[in-house]
């Protein structure tokens, strides 16, 4: 298998994995600033992150794919607010290559 030299038309990384935005959604009994939000995430995406995600923690919610992952561009919605686990995700890094012999086979 060639070892990958762009994200276009992949997001492999994005589906079977869960949903990393899921960190961000508003906990009922913490206060003050979000641990894991960014600042600045504007409120639409903070109320469809709360809509799909009130009450789970990591883990329990669907596994198919990212909240923000659309398949039909094989791209993620809001990259510029991923969490950081996606910002570290590197391209053709061990995990990327692991994914893609995961889902591609080879």
């Amino acid at each position: 298998m060639l070892e990958p030299d762009s994200c276009e038309d992949c997001g492999h990384c994005c589906e079977g994995i869960g949903s990393p935005v899921l960190l961000y959604v508003t906990r009922d009994h913490e206060s003050g600033n979000h641990p894991f939000r960014p600042p600045g995430l504007p409120a639409e995406l903070q109320s469809e992150i709360d809509a799909a995600f009130g009450g789970l923690f990591r883990g329990q919610e669907p596994q198919d794919r990212c909240l923000w992952f659309d398949p039909a561009t094989r791209r993620c919605r809001h990259y510029e607010w991923r969490p950081q686990v996606c910002r570290d995700y590197e391209l053709a890094g061990t995990a990327c290559l692991l994914r893609r012999r995961e889902v591609l086979g080879g």
